[in-house]
């Protein structure tokens, strides 16, 4: 039974609060219900990651299998997917999209060339008309509104690399943009094209999935909805989650809007602000941000314009904040070393605002020996990579290798480990063993070293174990030798992760380093929307500039980077040599001050905070 108006709550769970605690708990409850199975139900996460990571936990509640969740537990293009009854091959992938470039004369970039080149795949002229075909079907804006994405566009200047543009900032990702009155490429014929092709070769991208969906009228089976991470949705999936509200019977929609952090992607505040609901609740603590930490959080993001406020309660008195000016990269570097041998527990975390930036902090901490990941797509450390390095050891010691181990090994391997032996031979001993065990888990299932050696008998010791992989960057490789030869060989990768505030989105750490540099591409875009700005900054400079005044949305960014904060928290101003920098004054009182940063933050965390570590 449907009924047009559902009992809908609006949930606000500000940094660290336990929202998708809270939410799950709201399940549990609804499943009170007798007369409501979890086939009933019908929860939606903005992505892959947080799907699974709710149908992980909301299975381990149920005592069921993860598996049986995924009907439940999706995004909403995953949903979208199942009611179109598509399959794999009806949905545009890397070939296609580089096929259609390759047919219309456009530069493209794909992902595997992206990883192995310090590059910027939105900056691809092809990628770039791709993406901003999708921006304007999310944000349902025509074709003609092409111009004002937020990629920049229509700007008068033509934004080329350092060795041509002598005005470019230097390891900088230029922007190739051009105004609109250049003819070189025609954008809304390039659109055009782009959707035109998909049409004729019946392929079916993300937001055409959706749009399917809406002209369709398809809804799911379902008597509750669960819309998590609400602020992040677009006004596309709004409309969707308009289609489908009037056959609900309960709604719950969670989220923060403090951390919106895909508005140029289409993400919009103000859809979870206005949304219709029947009860608001707001969550009370934070289990992650202490006192001090949090004080400074609340100063930052109190000069948006319009949100909902949290009252949050910190989940312990003290934390430390710090603030330092003009650091030096190797500063850091020897600072978060000093972190992590002084606890041997605790977690670090180094953001930044462009993920180009973060290399300058890999370039000096690389060779220190410290095990990372990388927070970002194409990170170093990712599990595969992880699982590789524990079978090399493994090996090395002459204990038995995991089934998981045994597979990556297979995986990353260089031909030459395996002599005249066929890789597939690794794999079937895996699935051999997988035959004859009881064993259900690759991860439980124990395959003898010498086993291995018959089929690949020349796999790489701890020390050649670099040279010996395939599939990775360069930086992937060089991590393996520091890992290897370091003094710290051993310790957890986790412990230390690198990335950009984005990546770091749902995740924590005890101690947080965030860079408070821009870019200028973001710089152009806060000059752009700012009009009332002080009159004598009315021109901000690109490189090397002050940035007086923050936009609503860049200051949600890094709101996000500084409540990741679970101990201490390292506001670093002017990190990034050539770069426009955002001054701590700006970021926490919102205009420019010649107070020392140090003192800054010490007067808002209600303690005097020495610069040095």
């Amino acid at each position: 039974m449907t009924q047009a108006s559902p009992e809908i709550t609006r949930l606000f769970g500000g940094p660290g609060s336990g929202k998708t605690t809270a939410l799950l708990d709201r399940v549990e409850t609804l499943l009170e219900d007798e007369t409501l199975t979890v086939d009933d139900l019908l929860v939606v996460s903005y992505t892959r990651a947080a799907a699974a990571e709710v149908r992980d936990r909301l299975a381990a509640r149920l005592d069921v299998s993860a598996q049986s969740l995924k009907g439940n537990v999706a995004t909403m293009h995953a949903k979208a997917y199942e009611l179109l009854g598509l399959s794999g091959a009806d949905v545009v992938g890397e070939p296609e999209m580089q096929a259609f470039c390759e047919e219309f004369g456009l530069e493209y970039e794909d992902e595997y060339r992206s990883a192995r080149r310090r590059t910027a795949r939105s900056t691809t002229i092809g990628n770039k008309v791709i993406a901003t075909s999708q921006w304007l079907q999310r944000t349902r804006r025509p074709i003609d509104a092409w111009y004002d994405v937020p990629f920049q566009w229509d700007v008068e200047e033509v934004r080329l690399p350092p060795e041509i543009d002598p005005h470019a900032m230097e390891g900088n990702k230029y922007t190739p943009t051009w105004s609109a009155s250049d003819d070189r490429i025609d954008v809304p014929e390039a659109i055009e094209a782009w959707r035109a092709y998909k049409q004729e070769e019946g392929l079916t991208g993300f937001a055409d999935m959706l749009e399917a969906v809406l002209e369709q009228e398809l809804v799911p089976d379902a008597r509750v909805l669960i819309i998590d991470e609400f602020q992040d949705i677009t006004t596309l999936q709004y409309l969707v989650y308009e289609l489908w509200k009037p056959h609900m019977e309960t709604i719950l929609i969670a989220g923060d809007d403090d951390q919106v952090v895909y508005e140029w992607q289409g993400a919009d505040p103000a859809l979870l602000l206005d949304a219709d609901r029947t009860e608001d609740v707001i969550l009370p603590n934070s289990y992650r941000l202490p006192s001090r930490v949090l004080e400074v959080v609340n100063t930052e993001i109190r000069h948006l314009d319009r949100r909902q406020e949290k009252d949050l309660k910190p989940r312990k008195e003290g934390g430390v904040v710090e603030a330092r000016s003009n650091p030096s990269m190797l500063d850091v570097v020897r600072d978060v070393r000093t972190t992590i041998a002084a606890d041997a527990e605790t977690t670090v975390m180094v953001l930044f605002r462009a993920r180009y930036q973060l290399f300058q902090f890999l370039d000096e901490f690389i060779g220190e020996g410290i095990p990372f990941r990388m927070l970002t797509e194409q990170r170093m450390w990712t599990d595969r990579l992880t699982e590789y390095v524990r079978a090399v050891e493994a090996m090395a010691a002459g204990e038995t290798v995991t089934g998981l181990q045994t597979r990556r090994l297979a995986d990353m391997l260089q031909d030459s480990a395996f002599g005249t032996n066929e890789r597939d031979a690794l794999f079937e001993l895996v699935d051999t063993h997988m035959e004859q065990s009881s064993e259900t888990a690759l991860s439980r299932l124990e395959i003898p070293v010498a086993e291995i050696r018959v089929i690949a008998p020349f796999a790489p010791a701890p020390e050649s174990a670099a040279d010996m992989v395939r599939k990775v960057t360069s930086y992937q490789r060089k991590s393996i030798d520091a890992y290897f030869d370091g003094p710290h060989g051993g310790m957890d990768p986790g412990r230390v992760r690198v990335g950009t505030i984005h990546s770091a989105k749902g995740r924590e750490a005890d101690h947080v380093y965030l860079a408070t540099d821009l870019t200028e591409k973001v710089v152009e875009q806060i000059a752009a929307t700012i009009s009332d700005g002080p009159e004598d900054d009315a021109s901000f400079e690109l490189r090397d500039g002050r940035v007086p005044a923050l936009t609503d949305s860049e200051r949600r960014v890094f709101f996000v980077g500084m409540s990741r904060a679970r101990e201490r928290l390292v506001l670093l101003e002017d990190l990034i040599s050539g770069a426009p920098t955002l001054p701590v004054s700006v970021l926490l009182h919102d205009e420019l001050r010649e107070t020392p940063v140090e003192e800054l933050v010490g007067a808002v965390a209600g303690d005097t905070v020495s610069p040095e570590a």
